[in-house]
């Protein structure tokens, strides 16, 4: 139920820094379509900010307790969709994993990465403390369906999201030395299997030529170093708006999506990128000062697992722009082109908003749930 009279909670800052970083990514657009009027990313992108920050504003007005209750449901759902997609989707650069729908292309992987952040929330909410090894196992048998489909797809940089996000809620609530050590087995032992048995070719190249970019130059090494000529020549201060020859003579592949970043260098140079890092920093200082302000496990772990989520998605974005990180197809959170990810990511952040209105306020600043996590208030 919409209350108004929670407005006063609204967090302006993270509205803003989250504003900008979208303002940037209009911008971006903009400039790719100037050397080409044909194509429309810019005109779908504005439209895509639009219904993004509708969304944004009504899921911060919903009570983040209905969330909580219908957890499973988006669990469930997400993971009819992508059986769906699975058998009905498009294939784009050999990836099954979008719904066709004329104008927008959903891509149900996008869902997947929220329905993580929310099962893993529901989940660590009824679980008591003492943590058990038998707590991390299910935590990780609820995603593995996510996990599995997304990689059947296949979609790499998706699968790799939802496990780094597992990853990260499991450091936030467990400290115990031996489960982290089972934990880095487990992920050594989940590595090697899929190396073997789930990875495709052009997955296992993509790896292999991030370790040597140039090892092959002209094909599956070509995104990497035109990506890094396009950074290096941006130099100070950009080659201008509109100006960069890698971005605007099309030599950068996928420059609206993967490559934004290099778009940004390229044109703004060492100061567009600074600003940028300098929002995105802010942006995650912001989430992790609300995840310090919240009541309740559920709150906690959904807030600090958005925080997981666009962290990691952010450097290796970056990680791909500049070699430092093989290429998946990971857009750059906020900024890049794409519906789907656009859409999704400002919903993962109205449910920041959501929990800042409608949190039960504690007057003790260290307090003890039900489950006996111990959490920090105001």
């Amino acid at each position: 139920m919409i209350n108004f009279f929670k407005l006063k909670f609204f967090d302006q800052t993270l509205f803003i820094l989250i504003f900008l970083l979208v303002i940037i990514g209009l911008v971006l657009q903009y400039s790719l379509s100037l050397s080409d009027p044909g194509v429309n990313f810019f005109a779908k992108q504005c439209i895509f900010a639009a219904v993004g920050f509708l969304l944004f504003w009504g899921i911060s007005f919903l009570d983040f307790r209905f969330i909580k209750a219908t957890a499973f449901l988006i669990y469930l759902l997400a993971i009819l969709l992508l059986i769906i997609v699975l058998i009905f989707g498009k294939e784009l650069r050999g990836t099954r994993g979008w719904l066709d729908f004329g104008f927008f292309n959903f891509q149900p992987a996008e869902l997947a990465k929220l329905a993580t952040i929310i099962i893993l929330a529901k989940f660590w909410q009824v679980t008591r403390s003492p943590i058990k090894p038998k707590h991390l196992l299910f935590s990780l048998i609820l995603i593995l369906p996510l996990f599995l489909l997304i990689i059947k797809q296949p979609d790499l940089g998706s699968a790799l999201t939802i496990i780094l996000i597992w990853l990260g809620v499991i450091f936030l609530v467990d400290n115990n030395k031996k489960h982290l050590l089972s934990l880095l087995l487990i992920i050594v032992l989940v590595t090697t299997f899929s190396w073997f048995f789930l990875l495709e070719g052009y997955q296992k190249d993509r790896i292999s030529i991030y370790l040597n970019p140039s090892r092959d130059p002209l094909a599956t090494g070509y995104q990497v170093n035109q990506s890094m000529i396009a950074i290096g020549s941006g130099q100070f201060f950009g080659r201008g708006f509109g100006l960069g020859p890698q971005s605007q003579l099309k030599f950068l592949p996928d420059s609206e999506t993967d490559f934004a970043f290099a778009v940004l260098a390229e044109e703004f140079g060492f100061m567009g990128v600074l600003l940028l890092l300098g929002i995105y920093s802010l942006l995650l200082l912001r989430l992790m000062r609300i995840a310090r302000q919240v009541y309740g496990n559920f709150s906690l772990v959904l807030i600090c697992g958005v925080t997981i989520y666009l962290f990691f998605q952010m450097i290796i974005n970056i990680g791909m722009n500049i070699g430092l990180a093989p290429v998946i197809g990971l857009p750059l959170p906020l900024v890049s082109y794409g519906g789907s990810s656009l859409v999704i990511t400002l919903i993962s952040l109205g449910l920041v908003e959501s929990v800042l209105r409608h949190q039960p306020f504690a007057k003790a600043s260290i307090i003890e749930d039900s489950e006996g996590f111990v959490l920090i208030g105001k």
